[in-house]
């Protein structure tokens, strides 16, 4: 690289300007510097490449196969991915008043198995009893808020899911479901209470023999 050849040389040359002879002087002692720390430190060198080169790179896909994912991207998700389905982990209480997406559009269903904090075990038994290719599935993964939905994904990404998604919001929250179901998803799939429903199924009867006597 050129280490080799004396210094003085470049001072003995009336051509070369005093400014370049000083840039070249610095830019040597930087790679001698960077040499003489890497013979001196072989293990930390090898370490720290392998880490950049191997260790993030397999994090960062790994990473990738579990995590947080918009309300939108959940719906395109399921919509085009056969193979991605969604699951509702709230507990019968809230399912009662604010039931799941409708998924008939997308010829689909909703599986629901509630997630309860210390019976991880079971959960992911009795979820593993409700998809028949595991390795297969693309999980979206529904709390009421963000609640307990990324340690859900994690959980079943470890247990053989191909990948598992968290909705970021759930169906109440910030950019939840319900937050951008009127301005970005199909009628068909909003979530109303089921009081607002009923309300909605009678005031359609009501409409429809309104229409009939007419």
């Amino acid at each position: 690289m050129g280490l080799s050849f004396p210094l003085s040389c470049f001072a003995s040359d009336p051509s070369v300007p005093i400014e370049e002879v000083s840039n070249r002087i610095n830019l040597e002692s930087i790679l001698i510097a960077i040499d003489d720390f890497n013979n001196r430190n072989p293990f930390f060198v090898a370490g720290v490449t392998f880490i950049w080169l191997v260790v993030i790179p397999l994090t960062e896909e790994y990473l990738q196969k579990y995590k947080f994912t918009s309300a939108i991207d959940a719906f395109r998700k399921l919509r085009d991915d056969p193979n991605a389905q969604l699951l509702d982990i709230r507990d019968s209480k809230t399912l009662r008043y604010l039931g799941s997406p409708n998924l008939k559009i997308l010829n689909k269903g909703v599986v629901q198995v509630e997630f309860r904090e210390g019976d991880e075990e079971g959960f992911v038994k009795m979820v593993l009893e409700k998809f028949a290719e595991p390795a297969n599935t693309v999980v979206c993964v529904m709390d009421n808020f963000d609640g307990n939905s990324m340690k859900v994904a994690e959980l079943l990404f470890k247990n053989g899911f191909k990948e598992a998604y968290a909705i970021r919001g759930g169906v109440r929250g910030k950019k939840g479901w319900q937050e951008i179901q009127e301005s970005l998803l199909p009628p068909s799939v909003h979530i109303y209470p089921r009081k607002k429903l009923k309300k909605m199924s009678e005031q359609l009867e009501m409409n429809g023999g309104v229409n009939q006597q007419s």
